[in-house]
């Protein structure tokens, strides 16, 4: 049987992992594979699918599958109009990320709690309504997923 982990051992790991996702947000080089998502008619959905994905690659973001509002399928190549990260007082993250690309349009607002790499975002694209989906943030060259050649 593996050992438990003591609870200063998981706080340690904790904060690995979130340091991890800071460095990897503040250098535009992270990956997020939502665990779960909201389907169009509001229910949530377990994701294990490692084709839906946001990937952040300098200035340019990636979305692919069914968070993009678009078929599973398909994948966006779109650029930062703005890309702000904000730490507050309790060393939460709170994003704003304004997208602008061929298909897609959009404001993503990112929040992701301090001493996890777990983040909640939500998608407003432009002239529909919100999308909502939680997953770890990763740093690119960590990442598992699975990215489709020749995004729109």
């Amino acid at each position: 049987m593996g050992q438990k982990l003591s609870k200063e051992e998981k706080a340690a790991m904790a904060k690995a992992l979130n340091q991890s996702a800071m460095d990897a947000i503040n250098a535009k080089a992270w990956v997020l594979v939502p665990s779960q998502y909201q389907k169009s008619d509001g229910t949530l959905e377990s994701n294990v699918d490692p084709a839906i994905f946001v990937a952040c690659e300098g200035d340019n973001m990636t979305v692919q599958g069914s968070i993009c509002g678009g078929s599973k399928s398909q994948g966006y190549l779109v650029e930062f109009k703005d890309y702000t990260p904000t730490i507050d007082k309790k060393g939460n993250l709170r994003m704003r990320l304004v997208v602008n690309g061929r298909m897609m349009r959009g404001t993503y607002q990112i929040t992701m709690r301090n001493n996890t790499n777990v983040a909640d975002v939500i998608y407003t694209p432009s002239g529909k309504s919100a999308m909502k989906f939680q997953g770890p943030i990763v740093p690119l060259k960590g990442a598992n997923y699975y990215k489709r050649s020749n995004p729109m």
